[in-house]
């Protein structure tokens, strides 16, 4: 991704400390490649999709579950918010509204942590020298499903990406076994067989981990909509103008 202009420096943790009683967990990330990494435990992706693993929930009913999409008031492109404040996003499947496999799915999303580890996090890793001058950031993201166009379990939550001092991307970190201070929830299920979906209304956390090198941190948080597909990957407005978090 092009470098952006340069941003202002903020603390480690975003200063947002006090809003994380919701737990930390993961993102994964667009931009620069994700790097990877090996560990002594079972392999488990720190970010996965919503439809991955999801609790079932006796609670909601199917209706709700399939109730019809608002009306697109999404948050606009460029728009600039402070850690803790919601944006309106969405994703779907497939490009072509009228095809019957179509699904979309709206959902509000709030920053809710960017916190700051230490090299030591890497020592489980096998290949931990490879990180050696990295410091790993672990940014949650809350994400509650206000609307699913159809019955699903398809449909993957919003994801965002991190940004250095300079406004450059953060690599993200697709890590086979867990950080502690990483971890994320799924979205409630209801229903059986055909009818086993994603329940509107439930919210999921989603914690992704992305590096940053010595004396550098993250400072921004930035939603591009790349997990919504357009006709035309141009068409997409927020790929110049994201929504952007900060302190």
């Amino acid at each position: 991704m092009a470098q952006r202009p340069p941003l202002k420096n903020v603390t480690a943790a975003l200063g947002i400390t006090g809003i994380l009683a919701v737990g930390l967990v993961a993102c994964g990330g667009g931009g620069s490649s994700p790097a990877t990494s090996g560990s002594t435990e079972a392999a488990t992706p720190a970010a996965s999709s919503a439809s991955t693993g999801a609790t079932p929930s006796t609670a909601a009913s199917t209706a709700a579950a399939a109730a019809a999409p608002v009306d697109g008031t999404l948050t606009a492109p460029g728009t600039k918010l402070k850690a803790g404040e919601p944006a309106v996003t969405h994703t779907n499947t497939g490009k072509d509204k009228a095809d019957p496999k179509y699904t979309e799915a709206v959902f509000t999303s709030t920053l809710t942590g960017v916190v700051a580890g230490t090299p030591d996090d890497f020592a489980k890793f096998k290949d931990a020298a490879k990180y050696a001058g990295q410091t790993p950031y672990f940014v949650s993201v809350s994400h509650r499903m206000d609307s699913l166009s159809k019955v699903s379990l398809g449909i993957s939550e919003p994801r965002v990406t991190a940004q250095l001092k300079d406004g450059s991307d953060a690599q993200s970190l697709m890590v086979f076994g867990a950080f502690d201070q990483c971890n994320s929830t799924r979205f409630a299920t209801t229903g059986t067989g055909d009818a086993l979906t994603l329940v509107v209304g439930s919210t999921m956390v989603s914690c992704q981990v992305f590096l940053a090198p010595a004396g550098d941190e993250v400072t921004t948080v930035e939603y591009t909509d790349s997990k919504y597909v357009y006709a035309n990957y141009s068409d997409n407005p927020y790929l110049k103008n994201p929504i952007s978090w900060t302190k």
